[in-house]
């Protein structure tokens, strides 16, 4: 096979300036007043992971690349974080990050980084489509009409948008003064060199349910609004109008829409709210974050249960027995429920992807991309490629797959996961871990998966069976035995430990 060159480096959920980022700097004071005060965020320090992280990065682009143009970083979404913590550490934690991946004379990686929001930094993508609006209206003519706001950049051929806040970081470091970095939202495409293959990339959240709950509202509340008004309704028996009124019957599916789109354009305000700025308000944020990890815990959840269930039920003008009675009740409904939720929401199970996910991909690569290729492509008839491959992160869970090995109806098509870089658990849960993708000219794709909690050995993959060029040449020139790969994986090693002592003490405060 040919030798492949390195045109793009893909990594997501790297979440920087959280406490729980392993590539974010915590210090630890090992006699500190209150346990909430010893471990702290100092995002004006470079977490020893990260820095052995890029330097392998480094080394791998310098052994295949050489001296040709150096390969072009995609931050595949949730990179900073912007949901449980403060924007100004995760600015600070980001700048750390291009200090060591843009530290030598001699650039190893593209000034030009395209950067594509995930849930937890859709704040990001906001004011760049905010800023994109207001320059639209700033050259109309006097009176010319102004057409709606739009929520998606171009998949094909993208349109991407500076963004003011990373392009401002990025050149504060003095060896950066013309780099930029550019916002895609939500899926880009990467064409081959001829144009016979292609690489999808989305963040990933809109294959779970929760990222399209408004839409699921309005579905369920008013379904009315997506009737078609001038199609004559249907005529109804007598029998049929009766079974309308049975009780317990089963309700027909209420399907979200498939269309970026109008997922983006009906579900951006929440995710926004929720996922990307909730958690930056003063006590409120720290409390939401604070929830958040005691979800993977029961007696913690018990005792969040327990102030809701108290507080319910102290208004009930009822005998003081029975208050206790339906507050015990309460407590443990909401026990249960919380827990399930608090677990399906950070995927505490080794499955590669739950049954929701499957689902959705199937409709995501069977519906949403094709539609929004049709969209894009009219004038120029380019068909959709039969041979893509998919790449999302979000899901912390690092694999590359063939759709089939999923589950999934559209068979012979590759899937890459790029993994997560925190811990989400105190719990080692075997498939979380982290991996950076790269992808060659001709859109072929390798995986260097970093490490799991179950095997911190670092590892090229492609799905089972397969190969490419880019994974050949990065078995060929690569020794993942060399010392550098060793103290990559020390220091994760190290950095997981202090992650957990931490979200140890985090829960029972």
């Amino acid at each position: 096979m040919p030798k492949s060159k390195i045109k793009y480096i893909v990594i997501s959920d790297i979440h920087l300036g959280a406490y729980n980022s392993l590539l974010t700097y915590i210090e630890e004071f090992p006699d500190p007043v209150k346990d909430s005060d010893r471990f702290k965020v100092n995002p004006q320090k470079t977490s020893p992971a990260l820095a052995e992280l890029l330097n392998c990065l480094k080394h791998i682009v310098h052994s295949v690349n050489g001296s040709s143009k150096p390969p072009q970083f995609i931050l595949l979404g949730d990179v900073l974080e912007l949901a449980l913590g403060d924007i100004n550490e995760a600015s600070m934690t980001f700048e750390r990050f291009l200090d060591i991946a843009y530290k030598e004379t001699k650039h190893h990686f593209s000034e030009s980084i395209v950067y594509i929001p995930g849930n937890h930094d859709h704040h990001l993508w906001e004011t760049a489509r905010e800023k994109q609006y207001m320059e639209y209206i700033a050259n109309l003519k006097p009176n010319q009409y102004i057409n709606q706001t739009w929520h998606t950049t171009k998949m094909v051929n993208p349109d991407f948008i500076q963004s003011d806040l990373l392009t401002g970081i990025l050149r504060r470091n003095k060896k950066l003064k013309k780099a930029e970095a550019v916002i895609a939202y939500p899926n880009l495409e990467i064409p081959s060199k001829n144009g016979k293959r292609s690489v999808f990339l989305t963040h990933g959240h809109f294959l779970e349910n929760i990222y399209s709950l408004m839409s699921t509202v309005q579905r369920v509340l008013l379904p009315e609004m997506d009737e078609d008004k001038d199609k004559p309704k249907p005529t109804q028996s007598v029998w049929t109008k009766m079974g309308n009124y049975i009780p317990f019957r089963k309700q027909k599916e209420v399907p979200n829409p498939t269309s970026i789109y109008v997922l983006e354009r009906e579900n951006f305000a929440w995710i926004d709210f929720f996922w990307s700025t909730l958690g930056r308000s003063g006590k409120v944020g720290t409390g939401i974050g604070l929830i958040y990890d005691m979800l993977q815990d029961e007696k913690a959840v018990s005792r969040l249960a327990k102030n809701v269930a108290d507080y319910a039920v102290r208004n009930l003008k009822v005998a003081l027995f029975l208050k206790t009675i339906f507050a015990w009740v309460l407590r443990s409904i909401l026990t249960k429920v919380v827990v399930k939720v608090g677990q399906a929401e950070r995927g505490m199970s080794d499955s590669v992807l739950s049954d929701e996910v499957v689902h959705n991909m199937n409709s995501y690569l069977g519906e949403t991309l094709p539609a929004q290729w049709k969209a894009e492509t009219q004038k120029t008839k380019r068909e959709f490629p039969n041979d893509y491959t998919f790449i999302f992160g979000h899901t912390h869970k690092p694999f590359a797959v063939e759709t089939q090995d999923l589950g999934l109806k559209i068979p012979g098509k590759e899937v890459f996961n790029t993994g997560g870089w925190v811990v989400d658990t105190i719990q080692p849960m075997s498939s979380h871990g982290g991996a950076v993708l790269f992808i060659d000219e001709d859109a072929n794709v390798a995986s260097f998966k970093v490490y799991t909690e179950g095997e911190l050995k670092p590892n090229f993959l492609v799905p089972d069976g397969k190969t490419n060029p880019m994974y050949e040449t990065l078995v060929e020139n690569i020794d993942l035995q060399n010392k550098k790969f060793e103290a990559l994986s020390r220091s994760l090693e190290e950095e997981i430990r202090l992650r957990r002592r931490l979200l140890k003490v985090r829960i029972k405060e």
